[in-house]
């Protein structure tokens, strides 16, 4: 709905024509600001609050990934360390003996002769 002018064909006030005269004298902060600048100022503010929140959620999803990652890989190695306790237990010393006398065979030489691999095994091939 239209305002009515009842003067006529004089304009309607202003915004300017409603305040006093101490607070036209006196210019505000955005004054001296034009409307497109403070358009593009406060896109930019809301640019820079977007992408830090972007930011603060990507690392909170990295932190996530992360943290079951190292669970993982814990429970990873905790696994190797018990297979690897399970085949020293199956592989020691004294298990092969013991089963080495079970399946019958007899302890023999410790060592056999030496091997040279390298000139002195060629000088004494005939």
């Amino acid at each position: 709905m239209k305002a009515k002018n009842t003067r006529g064909n004089a304009p309607l006030p202003g915004w300017s024509d409603l305040s006093g005269p101490a607070e036209r004298e006196r210019p505000g902060l955005l004054a001296k600001v034009s409307t497109p600048r403070f358009v593009l100022g406060v896109l930019a503010a809301a640019c820079a609050c977007a992408l830090y929140i972007g930011h603060v959620h990507a690392t909170q999803a990295l932190l996530t990934k992360v943290e079951a990652a190292r669970a993982e890989r814990q429970r990873l190695q905790l696994k190797k360390n018990r297979l690897q306790s399970t085949f020293d237990e199956a592989t020691a010393p004294a298990v092969i003996y013991r089963r080495a006398e079970e399946l019958g065979l007899e302890e023999g030489l410790g060592r056999g002769p030496a091997i040279h691999v390298g000139e002195a095994a060629d000088e004494t091939a005939p």
